[in-house]
């Protein structure tokens, strides 16, 4: 079966997404498109699942009508993208006007047709006719330690054309090699080369800065960083600022390197990459389950009528995302504005770092969690939520405490969290229904979603 390239766009995009199906049509590359291919009366869920599976590369138009689509969260968000990119399908972001790109898909390169649309429309046709058409599974980093992860790079390093040394022993440069590459000029530039391994942690800011201090203390000319995980929020902040000078391969890029060098696939990981692609499934058991309460979240009633149905909901979100590793939640009732409200307590014994993390930082034995269902014009999350859950912040507990609630705080809220931080060394985070949804998905990708929580406090620290 001929592989065709699949367009995701928001409606209000359509001109554009029109125009660019014309383009590519006129090279003879097949699309998938759903202006054509969904016809009256087809389950337009299952023939966007089927037009994915019968794809070798997936076009996301990134626009500021795009992101909020509904249809387009559906698709990407909701991990197909995730899973498509596993199993071998190239994804390709199409920016086309000044949008920021979203977080969850900072992870891969995008094509800006914003400015130049024919100039860019040559670089999408070279990356579409790049792709090869094998699918592949995501590797098990597992069966490597760091050593084992150090010595990969450098074979896969040579191989690409860098000329590397290993930093001497007895010497601590902060950086695994140091390399050097021909430029476009065929002028020798120097690159120091740092690797990352990780089984449950994101590249914090922390290393980029330092990186960035080797970079400028060495007069290199770059500094590459390489890791089988991906960046921070705040990392990905940092790096849109020194992108010219500090070079990051993530996982997904190291992973199409790999694929590229199968010896070095063989050797340390016993992977023979098929010769033919095989069946794609791209929506599973735990797919399901996962959109299951996405939709449940999303479903519910704004306001007090839907306060306990927000309640349960979160607090089973919370109970797949986090037990194990903390312990099965205390519920605590109390009476609030003519209501019976709950909050969750979760035990924290946990040797998970981000959990030992937050209880040395904050004396946190016990994570509380509590639960705002404001309606979009009714309460603020302001200074009173940010009050009750102080008060129930004593020493048995610990310092540390979180409000669920689909709004996110006011000016209000916000200082009086600075002004209990302050006074009292109690850090109270905001959790959105957005970052709900982000865990899930960081959970179903097999990342820690824990890392979304130490997000939000490295925000709050640098931000303070």
């Amino acid at each position: 079966m001929s592989k065709k390239v699949f367009i995701s766009y928001s409606y209000n995009d359509k001109q554009f997404a029109d125009w660019l199906t014309h383009k590519l049509s006129a090279e003879k590359i097949n699309i998938w498109y759903d202006a054509t291919d969904i016809k009256s009366g087809d389950s337009i869920k299952k023939k966007i699942a089927e037009g994915i599976e019968a794809s070798s590369n997936i076009i996301v138009i990134i626009s500021k009508n795009s992101i909020q689509s509904s249809w387009v969260k559906y698709e990407f968000n909701s991990a197909l993208l995730y899973n498509s990119s596993r199993q071998g399908i190239k994804i390709i972001l199409v920016k086309i006007d000044d949008v920021s790109i979203p977080s969850d898909l900072a992870g891969y390169p995008y094509i800006d047709l914003s400015r130049n649309k024919e100039a860019g429309i040559e670089f999408l046709l070279k990356e579409i006719k790049s792709t090869t058409s094998n699918s592949y599974p995501k590797l098990d980093w597992k069966k490597l330690n760091y050593k084992d992860f150090e010595n990969l790079i450098s074979e896969l390093l040579i191989k690409e054309g860098f000329n590397i040394s290993r930093t001497p022993k007895t010497r601590d440069g902060g950086f695994d090699f140091i390399a050097t590459i021909k430029n476009n000029f065929d002028v020798d530039e120097k690159v120091l080369i740092e690797t990352k391994f990780y089984n449950n942690q994101k590249v914090s800011i922390d290393i980029l800065r330092q990186l960035y201090g080797l970079f400028q203390y060495e007069k290199a000319n770059k500094v590459f960083l390489i890791t089988n995980s991906e960046l921070t929020n705040s990392s990905r902040d940092f790096l849109s600022h020194f992108s010219s000078d500090i070079v990051v391969w993530e996982e997904q890029k190291l992973l199409s390197k790999l694929y590229s060098n199968t010896d070095i696939l063989e050797k340390y990981f016993s992977v023979t990459p098929l010769k033919e692609p095989k069946q794609i499934k791209l929506i599973d058991k735990e797919f399901i389950e996962m959109q299951k309460l996405v939709q449940e979240l999303d479903k519910c009633e704004e306001g007090k009528n839907g306060w306990k149905e927000y309640e349960d909901i979160c607090i089973k979100i919370l109970r797949k995302l986090f037990v194990p590793p903390l312990g099965e939640p205390k519920i605590q009732s109390r009476r609030e504005s003519g209501g019976d409200i709950r909050d969750a307590i979760f035990p924290n014994r946990s040797k998970d770092e981000n959990w030992k993390f937050i209880r040395e930082d904050y004396d946190a034995k016990y994570i509380v969690f509590e639960f705002k269902n404001y309606s979009e014009n009714g309460s603020e999350v302001d200074k009173h939520p940010v009050l009750q859950i102080s008060d129930y912040l004593k020493k048995t507990i610990g310092r540390f405490g979180i409000v669920c609630s689909k709004k996110l705080p006011n000016h209000s809220g916000i200082e009086k969290r600075k002004d209990i931080f302050i006074e009292q060394s109690k850090l109270i985070l905001f959790l959105s229904n957005d970052h709900l949804k982000e865990m899930l998905s960081r959970q179903y990708k097999k990342l820690e979603p824990s890392d979304v929580i130490i997000d939000l406090i490295d925000d709050f620290n640098l931000n303070f």
